[in-house]
């Protein structure tokens, strides 16, 4: 059987872990003003991964370098991190991935600079994820303000598949609304590409993951929810007993 993680998310803005509704800075809850805390939480309820995004960054307004960089050096020896947001240059990402980031998250920055991001050093080899943010079946950039003219599925499969190891596929519409996953697209997506897929967007309860987990062999590797677990819709003994290594 395919592999499956888990991935509870730490949305970072000005320093505290927070929830954004279909990506809106104007609709956004503060959960915990100590990401250390959280990350420990995560930790000590039996996570290996943690998502995090540096919204600060992704929005183009200062970022919050200091507070991951903090978590790193606190959790390098018992949790991975797999890190987004306004990460737009071969410098940003090489600097995290020597900070002990497991994975970087890119977006805006592979769309623009394709040919860049396609002739990396082996250094960035399975270090990267491509992250798609859709909506209206388009890819959102620049902290989902923009959409771009470009097919996704055609983009992936003109990637580099030795630095992307995955894929994180986002619906908009249902990102931080607790409505849940929207299965049929995630699907459908997984299997129109040949790199393992990581949901995201909209999970609101277990059976949203069950339904995930189910399809792992056509190519779901995992999920990052992120309110759900902030407003206790999982008994997380039982969120965790579905991730892997």
């Amino acid at each position: 059987m395919a592999n499956f993680q888990i991935y509870p998310a730490v949305d970072l803005k000005d320093g505290n872990c927070v929830r954004l509704v279909h990506g809106k800075e104007k609709k956004m809850t503060i959960y915990e003003n100590d990401p250390i805390k959280q990350v420990k939480f995560f930790a000590q309820n039996g996570f290996k991964w943690v998502h995090i995004v540096d919204l600060n960054a992704a929005f183009g307004k200062c970022d919050n370098k200091e507070v991951i960089l903090k978590i790193l050096n606190t959790f390098k020896n018992n949790i991975k991190i797999q890190l987004g947001g306004g990460i737009r240059s071969i410098e940003d990402i090489k600097f995290w991935i020597e900070s002990g980031v497991s994975r970087i998250v890119l977006g805006t920055f592979a769309f623009k600079n394709p040919d860049l991001i396609n002739n990396l050093s082996d250094f960035f080899n399975k270090k990267l994820a491509l992250g798609l943010d859709i909506k209206n079946n388009k890819i959102a950039v620049n902290g989902w303000t923009r959409l771009l003219e470009i097919d996704p599925i055609k983009y992936v499969s003109e990637i580099d598949k030795k630095f992307f190891d995955k894929v994180i596929y986002t619906d908009i519409s249902k990102d931080g609304t607790l409505t849940g996953v929207n299965i049929l697209q995630t699907t459908k997506f997984a299997k129109s590409i040949k790199i393992p897929i990581i949901a995201s967007g909209g999970i609101s309860d277990i059976d949203n993951v069950k339904a995930l987990y189910n399809h792992r062999d056509i190519g779901i590797s995992g999920v990052i929810i992120g309110k759900a677990i902030y407003e206790k819709k999982f008994d997380l003994k039982n969120l965790t007993m579905f991730s892997g290594n």
